[in-house]
């Protein structure tokens, strides 16, 4: 066989190798995604130079309390959202499950307050912008995990194969496996360990459950990240 042939060869199992960890890769992440749960979406915008607040709640029927918080309450029931507007025309969402959910409760918003004959600017020219995502996850044993429950627990019987199942985490350990500056853990105060990262700049909460909260977040593809990069640094742990 010539040099060349082998060569085109070999490059032809690369190719073979390279898209089996394109597709492995892909897997993961679907799998990510199933097990993911965006709980709250919080975004902001602006949707007027400024809003006559008390005008506002008489005509809306919003919650206003202008001695205990400055903004009023306008409450979308489907989806489930509330909204706080404020005098400087500023609006904050919270409680959506996804991006458009938000759009979805600002825009009835907009169109109740032109309804009432109040001023805003055109729904076009209204920027939203997610200041946070909270979503929770669990992580699980690998799939090809060939390991077995210790013992009887409420959930499982001794012997139960762990693959694909909800992993249960020693905090105390991981805090030694963790980067040591990126980790609060102190469990008289808190039952979660408290991870930061710088990149995606994120905060995780992780339980012994093997659950964990992840908070601080703009875009979902940050949460998935974020649980790509707790995976691999735990990989070793098994």
């Amino acid at each position: 066989m010539s040099k060349d042939k082998v060569k085109d060869k070999d490059k032809d199992k690369d190719k073979v190798k390279a898209k089996a960890k394109v597709k492995a890769k892909d897997k993961v992440v679907n799998k990510d995604e199933e097990r993911l749960t965006v709980v709250n979406v919080v975004a902001s915008t602006r949707v007027a130079e400024e809003l006559d607040l008390p005008d506002i709640a008489i005509q809306l029927n919003c919650e206003y309390e202008p001695e205990q918080f400055p903004g009023v309450v306008y409450r979308v029931t489907e989806p489930k959202l509330a909204i706080l507007m404020f005098r400087s025309g500023r609006a904050v969402c919270t409680g959506g499950k996804d991006e458009q959910n938000i759009h979805t409760g600002i825009e009835r918003m907009i169109d109740d307050l032109r309804k009432a004959g109040i001023t805003t600017w055109d729904l076009k020219d209204v920027e939203i912008e997610v200041q946070n995502m909270v979503a929770t996850y669990a992580l699980h044993y690998p799939e090809d995990y060939d390991g077995t429950a210790l013992r009887d627990t409420l959930d499982m019987k001794m012997g139960t194969p762990l693959a694909g199942l909800p992993r249960k985490l020693n905090l105390n350990n991981l805090t030694f496996h963790l980067p040591f500056d990126k980790v609060e853990y102190e469990p008289e105060q808190f039952p979660g360990l408290i991870y930061r990262l710088d990149y995606p700049k994120v905060v995780c909460l992780i339980f012994g459950s093997g659950k964990m909260v992840i908070t601080g977040a703009r875009h979902k593809d940050e949460i998935l990240e974020a649980v790509q990069i707790i995976q691999d640094e735990l990989a070793d742990l098994l």
